[in-house]
């Protein structure tokens, strides 16, 4: 959820100062967007849960913080902005998602090594791209690990897109790289 290297930035499709959101698909794939403290509380439940009963311990696990979809969190981030900005979701073919992640869109972060192929970077967030939105990979909606490492949020209230939307004034921030 939060920056940096949250789940709002160019290389999701998200570009603030565009005020849009690039999303494959039609947008009403759920998505799961988890903030970092919720992420940090449940890896912390796992390694209790792994000293006492490690076979309770699944080896892998889904976290869903929030579960909704881009034309949801779209209006989620417009309603908490109170108007000062409006996002728009600007939904893409497969086509046009094929050719998003380039060089025109993409800044690469600085500081990669001489010679670094960034043909590569670009094909491998092309297909992450593709297969997050409209493939329905991140849709953690009905089967998630939430239950096993907070039941019934008796530990912590797992935050939401909302109250992430209410702490940026509707805009999530930029990505920084330094």
């Amino acid at each position: 959820m939060e920056h940096p290297h949250g789940g709002f930035q160019a290389f999701h499709g998200f570009f603030p100062e565009r005020q849009t959101w690039y999303v494959p698909g039609d947008g009403n794939i759920p998505i799961a967007i988890t903030s970092k403290p919720d992420i940090a509380r449940s890896i912390v439940e796992l390694i209790k849960m792994a000293v006492s009963s490690p076979e309770k311990v699944p080896a892998g696990i889904r976290l869903a913080g929030t579960s909704r979809t881009p034309r949801e969190i779209v209006d989620i981030f417009n309603r908490a902005s109170k108007g000062k900005t409006h996002i728009k979701l600007v939904r893409l073919s497969d086509e046009e998602s094929k050719v998003f992640m380039n060089k025109d869109n993409m800044k690469p972060p600085p500081g990669l090594p001489e010679g670094f192929d960034l043909n590569f970077i670009y094909d491998v967030a092309t297909r992450v791209f593709r297969m997050a939105g409209a493939g329905g990979n991140l849709d953690f909606s009905k089967f998630n690990d939430n239950e096993l490492v907070n039941p019934g949020q008796s530990k912590w209230k797992w935050k939401t897109i909302e109250e992430y939307a209410e702490e940026v004034d509707g805009m999530p921030r930029e990505d920084v790289y330094t």
